[in-house]
């Protein structure tokens, strides 16, 4: 009975004929040496694919440091090429709309409108956006709107609310914006005076760009509030 492998199959207890077994042997190898070459294609193709597939994927340490600036006096004005980059506290850039570090992000393009947003780094980061167009950057815009921390100093929302205010004033207010459409202003006098017969304070004047305090009491200071849009 013949093997699909070798050519003889011999009855045990039989004498097999010497040309019968070196037929056997060489079929052996030469199915040995089959399988070897079939297992090296394969083996081949595994190694192709694999180069094919390194070359095609990305490179883990290009997309955490390839926007990550590592220069000193940089401008966030210079940066119109859209992308992620990465700012740490040790390479503040220029023009950064708050804080020392953040991540900004670019869009847009030159033939229509930039737009930056700069995300401030913290627990609870501030969001601004700003659009580069007719060839200049416009001011800085908080999610919240803009706004100035100072004495004086001001919000403005998105809806055009403006809230103003200032501490330890002297009798002329001059608003850090002026309003446009209307303007309320309030205000507390610092100072009073048992023996006054008389003690009055009031606007005595009041515009869009700021208000008088009149008073015939004692006036040491004041603080005051406007709101308006």
């Amino acid at each position: 009975m013949t093997n699909s492998m070798i050519p003889y199959s011999f009855i045990p207890g039989t004498k097999a004929k010497a040309s019968e077994v070196n037929a056997n042997f060489i079929a052996i190898a030469n199915k040995i040496d089959a399988n070897k070459s079939a297992c090296d294609e394969n083996i081949n193709d595994i190694n192709e694919q694999l180069e094919q597939f390194d070359s095609a994927k990305a490179d883990k340490t290009e997309l955490i440091n390839e926007h990550t600036v590592t220069e000193y006096d940089t401008d966030l004005n210079d940066y119109k090429t859209k992308g992620t980059y990465i700012f740490s506290s040790s390479y503040t850039p220029e023009n950064i709309p708050k804080g020392a570090s953040g991540i900004l992000i670019v869009t847009g393009d030159k033939d229509s409108v930039i737009k930056q947003v700069w995300y401030c780094d913290g627990e609870n980061p501030e969001i601004f956006t700003r659009n580069f167009s007719n060839s200049e950057w416009e001011s800085w815009s908080s999610a919240v709107g803009t706004y100035l921390l100072g004495n004086p100093g001001y919000i403005k929302l998105p809806n055009g609310l403006i809230i103003q205010w200032g501490g330890q004033c002297g009798s002329v207010v001059t608003y850090p914006i002026a309003f446009s459409g209307l303007a309320c202003p309030l205000f507390s006098k610092n100072g009073w005076s048992g023996t006054a017969t008389r003690s009055d304070t009031g606007l005595s004047i009041q515009s869009m760009t700021g208000f008088d305090i009149g008073s015939t009491g004692t006036f040491y200071n004041m603080n005051w509030i406007a709101y308006g849009f």
